[in-house]
């Protein structure tokens, strides 16, 4: 009878599981058919990175410009560019007022103080070979940070795709956070971590995937494969307070860059 009991109680939580992951994600539709799309002017064509930053509003950078572009979604049109730094490589950004934080692809960690407009450059313990995509905050003191290129510290070699967290208060203090399998073109672009959910997402533009982790147990609990008619080269991923899902995709073969809304 005890053995029974244990069978239904596995049962019942595994249930619970599976609903929860599902519901997570088709809280968003599918992603064939986004709800919205905005089309970004040229200044944006390499738009490589997004982050909320305030009501209907989208911080982005391009990848070849040192600057912020704040996104009006309602007036679809820029309304602020900051610059940050010289014209560079810029893969993500993400934003905790007043503070926008942006990374490059070498690992330079650009914080930029958005009302005294002063900027503090930290280079965080990768190389151009690491070479960085994605940037987002992972709890009050601490960021992730995707690697598109190899896995290890400083440029090492590793048997695996590696996100790694970084201690806010000492930058030199990083320890590997989730990996992903190497293979099948997993490369990943963008990474956005979901505190209401405890969920990771990390997009993968050569693969043309989004993978959904459970933060607890770092295991890959959803795949989703991403239309190349919809997403020629998907770079940036965020969400926002209210649950807004939004994913920009560069010009790639295509007229314009988006945004695209779930």
């Amino acid at each position: 009878m005890t053995f029974i009991k244990h069978l239904i109680i596995l049962y019942l939580l595994f249930s619970n599981m599976l609903f929860s992951c599902a519901q997570s994600t088709e809280n968003h539709g599918s992603f064939s058919s986004p709800k919205a799309k905005w089309v970004m002017p040229s200044k944006l064509e390499e738009v490589s990175g997004l982050t909320w930053h305030s009501e209907n509003t989208l911080a982005c950078v391009n990848d070849e410009k040192g600057n912020i572009y704040l996104y009006n979604l309602e007036q679809k049109e820029v309304t602020k560019k900051i610059n940050f730094g010289k014209d560079g490589d810029y893969e993500g950004i993400t934003y905790k007022a007043p503070f926008f934080y942006v990374i490059s692809s070498k690992g330079k960690l650009h914080i930029v103080n958005e009302k005294k407009e002063e900027v503090t450059k930290v280079q965080l313990p990768f190389t151009v070979d690491n070479d960085i995509e994605g940037l987002c905050f992972y709890d009050k003191s601490h960021l992730l940070v995707a690697l598109k290129g190899k896995g290890g510290i400083n440029g090492k070699k590793a048997d695996y795709k590696a996100i790694y967290k970084v201690n806010m208060e000492d930058y030199n203090d990083i320890s590997l956070a989730f990996t992903l399998p190497k293979g099948n073109k997993l490369s990943p672009s963008a990474v956005y971590f979901d505190d209401t959910k405890q969920l990771v997402y990390v997009l993968s533009h050569r693969s043309g995937q989004l993978f959904i982790l459970n933060a607890a147990s770092k295991e890959i609990i959803a795949t989703h494969n991403l239309p190349r008619s919809v997403f020629p080269q998907p770079e940036g991923i965020c969400i926002s307070p209210s649950g807004r899902l939004f994913i920009s995709t560069e010009k790639g073969d295509q007229i314009s860059a988006r945004i695209l809304e779930f």
